[in-house]
């Protein structure tokens, strides 16, 4: 799991963006390869979200905010991507969503 606050305490900046690129990225050729577009693609994703964090539940903010990134491609600050981590610590449950509909 890509850790976004290094062991000194400042935010890792760089880090949030090669992540966000990654799932940008990934998410696009999700569309691509399946001939979806960002609705359709954003719809399968949501389902394996929610798969993914049943038991801890994926709560609307949630939601929200990952939908933001892929589908407004609104970038994400460090602490953002700190707090997601900290809620699901031993879990990577966005890039474990992406990868069953890749």
């Amino acid at each position: 799991m890509t850790k976004f606050i290094d062991t000194s305490g400042f935010d890792n900046v760089e880090q949030v963006r090669k992540w966000y690129l990654g799932i940008q990225s990934t998410f696009k050729q999700i569309q691509q390869q399946n001939n979806y577009d960002k609705k359709q693609a954003w719809d399968k994703l949501k389902i394996e979200l929610l798969k993914s964090v049943a038991k801890e539940g994926f709560v609307q903010n949630d939601l929200e905010w990952v939908e933001d990134l892929l589908l407004h491609e609104i970038i994400p600050t460090t602490e953002e991507a700190c707090r997601f981590e900290k809620k699901y610590p031993n879990q990577t449950p966005l890039i474990d969503a992406l990868a069953k509909i890749f």
